[in-house]
């Protein structure tokens, strides 16, 4: 069995380095958007919905597109950390959000740079509502954003769940990604991660360790994510014996990593397969939404 007792703690080194909102150089060319996070105001957004886009520069805009509020009435907009059913630190908060006469309010609303490192790294790593208010009256919306859920490798055998990684010891039964860097199609790398062990990713390790993993370079690899997409990747390189990844989040180009132990204890190196995404498609909620049962591994 193979273990990585050392795989978080390594790259949560990294946050300060890959966190949403780290200050580029300046430039005259405008900010890409790092990550969109998107909430659903209302049952069946009865009234309406938000966009927080976040970019690479640490500047940040919400996007309101509300109905179904008082008319001509001037509401604000909180984020807190957690849940609707909580009201934990308070990261953001806009206000003069006024709506029209029909009770609509259309408009974008730029975030302060503080208020975006703050808000923007919290919601990385961990759940954030968004609540509209006038006086009494609330509405609440947890915000989410595009994420991997499922990784498929046709060529080794591995088909697993994909789950946010936790801050202990990785799970087994699942793949895991790296909450604090990417996720696909945004600028930089998208780590996943999982044990080698059987219906894990032991067939990788075992692939590497013939002629250094050369037949493994062009093999295709499926990332799903809850917005069921489907990502289609080209591995491109094979890095064996890996003892650092401290680079990993000062990448800026997109790029997939699939990553698992080579030896039995966390002081081994690491197997690192870079691959290069070639095709984007919509697919079934069914595909991209695997039943995940990750489990503490013994």
């Amino acid at each position: 069995m193979i273990k990585t007792r050392r795989l978080v703690p390594l790259l949560l080194a990294l946050t300060l380095a890959a966190g949403l909102g780290a200050p580029a150089p300046a430039s005259a060319v405008a900010p890409a958007t790092a990550r969109q996070w998107h909430a659903i105001v209302g049952t069946g957004a009865a009234n309406g919905h938000l966009w927080l886009d976040g970019y690479t520069d640490g500047t940040g805009d919400a996007k309101f597109a509300l109905k179904g509020l008082a008319a001509t009435s001037t509401y604000r907009a909180t984020f807190r950390v957690g849940g609707c059913s909580s009201s934990g630190t308070l990261l953001a908060q806009l206000s003069g959000l006024v709506t029209d006469a029909s009770g609509a309010f259309a408009a974008t609303v730029p975030v302060r740079y503080a208020d975006m490192i703050r808000l923007g790294g919290a919601a990385r790593t961990q759940a954030v509502a968004v609540r509209v208010i006038l006086g009494t009256w609330v509405r609440c919306a947890s915000l989410a954003f595009n994420h991997a859920t499922r990784v498929y490798i046709p060529s080794y055998g591995i088909n697993l769940a994909v789950v946010p990684g936790p801050s202990g010891y990785p799970y087994c039964r699942v793949a895991m990604y790296q909450k604090v860097l990417w996720q696909p199609m945004e600028p930089g790398v998208t780590f996943i991660y999982a044990h080698a062990r059987t219906g894990m990713f032991l067939s990788l390790l075992n692939a590497s360790k013939v002629n250094n993993g050369a037949s493994m370079v062009g093999k295709l690899v499926y990332v799903y994510t809850s917005y069921s997409m489907r990502y289609t990747y080209k591995i491109t390189q094979v890095r064996r014996h890996v003892k650092t990844i401290t680079n990993v989040g000062v990448i800026g180009a997109e790029q997939l990593w699939l990553q698992t132990s080579e030896g039995t204890n966390y002081t081994m190196p690491k197997l690192v397969i870079v691959a290069k995404r070639i095709a984007t498609i919509h697919t079934t909620y069914a595909a991209s939404h695997p039943v995940a049962r990750p489990q503490v591994c013994g």
